[in-house]
């Protein structure tokens, strides 16, 4: 039998296959999958998940196994176009988690928070209470930091369960909470696991997204990583941009042969 995931197209970026999305689609199938009542994970790739897929084959595997693998990082969105892939836009994982709550009232959604510290989930919380009048946050949760245990798993896995949350929103950082939602997705009875990075730091307003063009130009992660840590972006610069770049290279000469 073909799953539902099945159905979503992908494309190929070397070994990771990113699904041929827009944000529209992405609710779209998001909702499907709640109506269905099945637990899944959804990963939001960029250029750092993408490159790492490539030479760790349990992550690949991982990113691979997703309901969606949705792409983040707008340099996704230049491979498609070159590609010659078609429907396939940015999804922003904070922007995605944005979507959600502002449908939350409307649609009955309810939310789980895991990631990030204590003072980061009760601020945010309150924001989202705030702005998002009605909104159903089940619970919050703040992990250890440091490799869980397989019994420290199953007892969140019995709480979600319990609580039943629409959405489980997780902020570890990649690739930490893909390696979390495939530890706990197949404990899990119909809840969504979404991997969003700093998406709590953007809804409490530590971050924040550049203007339009410095995103379109794929440099929204730089605008807001290389102020607190400008050697260590430089040093991933260096190494990710090669990398990403072959594969670029690589789709605009296929497209120049095929023209």
């Amino acid at each position: 039998m073909i799953s539902p995931e099945d159905k979503i197209p992908r494309f190929a970026i070397g070994k990771v296959r990113i699904s041929a999305v827009t944000m529209t689609e992405t609710l779209r199938l998001i909702d499907e999958r709640i109506n269905l009542g099945r637990s899944a994970y959804i990963c939001v790739a960029n250029v750092r998940t993408t490159v790492l897929s490539q030479t760790d084959k349990p992550y690949c595997e991982i990113q691979n196994g997703s309901f969606l693998t949705v792409p983040d990082g707008m340099p996704l969105v230049w491979f498609a176009k070159l590609a010659k892939v078609k429907n396939v836009e940015r999804v922003v994982g904070a922007d995605l988690m944005t979507k959600m709550l502002e449908l939350s009232k409307e649609k009955g959604y309810s939310h789980y928070f895991l990631g990030d510290t204590e003072s980061t989930l009760a601020k945010m919380t309150q924001i989202i209470a705030n702005r998002y009048p009605g909104t159903i946050i089940k619970a919050s949760f703040s992990p250890p930091f440091r490799e869980l245990t397989d019994g420290e798993i199953s007892n969140i896995a019995q709480e979600i369960n319990c609580l039943k949350p629409t959405f489980v929103w997780i902020a570890l950082g990649a690739p930490k909470q893909e390696r979390f939602m495939a530890r706990i997705v197949g404990q899990l009875d119909k809840s969504i696991l979404l991997g969003v990075g700093a998406a709590f730091r953007f809804v409490i307003g530590e971050y924040k997204h550049p203007p339009k063009l410095l995103q379109m130009c794929g440099l929204e992660g730089f605008c807001w990583r290389f102020l607190s840590n400008p050697i260590g972006e430089a040093c991933w610069y260096c190494y990710h941009i090669p990398v990403f770049g072959y594969f670029l290279l690589t789709a605009m000469i296929k497209r120049i042969k095929g023209a």
